[in-house]
């Protein structure tokens, strides 16, 4: 990767349909200029914290607070060292938090990073909040679950098919806080290419959204779509956890149907870039030929058939996904109207309109942003309806 290199993210993060309290929280911390990027990066980060009460949202606090700021302030070590290094400090200072005080007692949480380096991305990651990359159509799972289920089916006494049948998928191995010492899962350099969209969430959104739904819609639509998309059919599946997703896309976003380019470079806030009446980051060549001069040499990042994907499945635009997504819209309106939800009608009219239209024409990307539409108009008015005391 390069300092200039575009890149567009955006974060959701809701309490569900059930839950009083959010627990989960979520951080980007952007290097501040080229030297710092080239020893730390960028840092995007998903916390799922655990305890009664307040205790569960301290510790994902905690975590999203306190290792950026370890991390970045390391001066010693490569950015696998300082991240590990950082993860088990936290998850030190969170075991001393709860031992100083009963009521916090079980306080814990999870945590996933997603470090944007010179040679790579890293993947740092301790508990079941993932991390996905969707490139080619495909979706990646590039971290692995430290639950019961999954260390089940890693030492072959399960089946995948019988874990998800008989063991509760809450259940996890490790996390930041319950220990004084903890393991910490690195995985990387991954190579980066332009045209890749990483995704970062807690299990309120991974449990009742597929991955080939969590590809679909990062994969094809602009982070800040796919984020409330991917919240509201979460909600409308239930909603029965904290959800929260982060979606960063290396390079730019162009709209399918309009052609429009969208640009959100994570250095072009700082004043040594300038920017052309489109909004892509100039840099002058010269800074260009001081980025390779001066940049100390990178690790080689692994090759694809040396990473650890630990899932990967087909995430394109199919007549099963949407087909799917419309049954769920259609379910969903039917309880809309037998339980008087306040939807905007008229809109979601023009919305059912259009995705009809788009699907007699069989033109599948403006069929699935009207469906999600539909999803982000009823999750929405379902959730207020909940919360307002509604069954």
């Amino acid at each position: 990767m390069n300092w200039d290199d575009i890149i567009i993210d955006a974060s959701a993060s809701d309490t569900g349909m059930r839950r009083q309290n959010n627990q989960d929280s979520h951080t980007t911390v952007r290097a501040p200029n080229r030297e710092a990027w080239r020893n730390r990066g960028h840092l995007f980060m998903v916390a799922d914290g655990m305890g009664a009460h307040a205790v569960g949202e301290l510790a994902s606090k905690m975590a999203c607070d306190l290792i950026p700021h370890s991390y970045m302030k390391a001066k010693n070590g490569t950015a696998v060292e300082a991240i590990a290094k950082a993860f088990r400090d936290v998850s030190a200072q969170i075991h001393g938090r709860a031992a100083a005080n009963r009521d916090f007692q079980g306080m814990g949480t999870t945590c996933s990073s997603l470090l944007l380096l010179p040679e790579g991305a890293l993947v740092a990651h301790v508990g079941d909040s993932r991390v996905y990359r969707v490139r080619d159509r495909r979706i990646d799972q590039l971290s692995f679950d430290h639950s019961l289920v999954w260390e089940l089916v890693r030492r072959n006494h399960l089946t995948p098919e019988q874990a998800n049948h008989s063991i509760p998928k809450n259940v996890i191995t490790r996390s930041l806080g319950p220990e004084v010492d903890i393991e910490v899962d690195v995985e990387g350099p991954l190579a980066v290419k332009i045209g890749d969209v990483f995704l970062l969430c807690s299990d309120g959104l991974s449990g009742p959204v597929t991955d080939p739904e969590l590809g679909a819609f990062a994969g094809h639509f602009h982070p800040r779509d796919a984020c409330r998309y991917l919240i509201s059919l979460a909600n409308l599946r239930g909603g029965y956890d904290n959800i929260t997703v982060l979606v960063v896309r290396i390079g730019p976003w162009v709209d399918p149907e309009s052609g429009e380019t969208s640009h959100q470079d994570l250095a072009a806030n700082h004043a040594e870039h300038q920017h052309n009446r489109n909004g892509r980051p100039k840099v002058s060549w010269k800074n260009r030929i001081l980025d390779r001069l001066t940049a100390p040499k990178p690790p080689q990042a692994l090759a694809p058939d040396e990473e650890h994907r630990y899932r990967s499945c087909e995430s394109g635009i199919d007549e099963a996904l949407l087909d799917d997504l419309a049954q769920l819209v259609d379910n969903a309106r039917e309880t809309a109207i037998a339980q008087a939800w306040s939807v905007d009608w008229t809109e979601l009219s023009v919305h059912r309109k259009k995705m009809t239209e788009a699907r007699a024409a069989r033109n599948l990307w403006v069929t699935l942003r009207e469906l999600g539409e539909l999803i982000s108009l009823l999750g929405q008015a379902g959730r207020f309806h909940r919360r307002s005391g509604g069954s």
